[in-house]
């Protein structure tokens, strides 16, 4: 269990109820618009950018609505592809 990850997402902490065609993992673009990483890199560049507590344990992890937790304790761990949970919520979706 990640104790202090980089960057987090919880698919709970969403500001409004999205269906499973969102993935959980999207960038911020301004208060209510959000669009996927373009790719993986992008993705890791962006976490890369952000400040690393001394205490941190963990590069990404990430809380699916039904409590699955992924967690990767570097960027090489980051999937490159598209990712779904088992209860079907996209994860990680790259491009458009």
């Amino acid at each position: 269990m990640a104790i202090k990850p980089v960057i987090h997402y919880h698919a709970d902490q969403r500001p409004f109820q999205l269906d499973n065609d969102s993935p959980i993992v999207r960038k911020k673009i301004d208060k209510t618009t959000y669009e996927n990483w373009a790719n993986k890199t992008e993705l890791t560049d962006f976490i890369d950018s952000l400040y690393v507590p001394p205490t941190s344990d963990t590069y990404l992890c990430i809380i699916c609505q039904c409590g699955t937790q992924y967690t990767y304790v570097d960027k090489n761990a980051v999937p490159s592809t598209d990712f779904t949970c088992s209860c079907g919520r996209k994860v990680i979706k790259y491009g458009s």
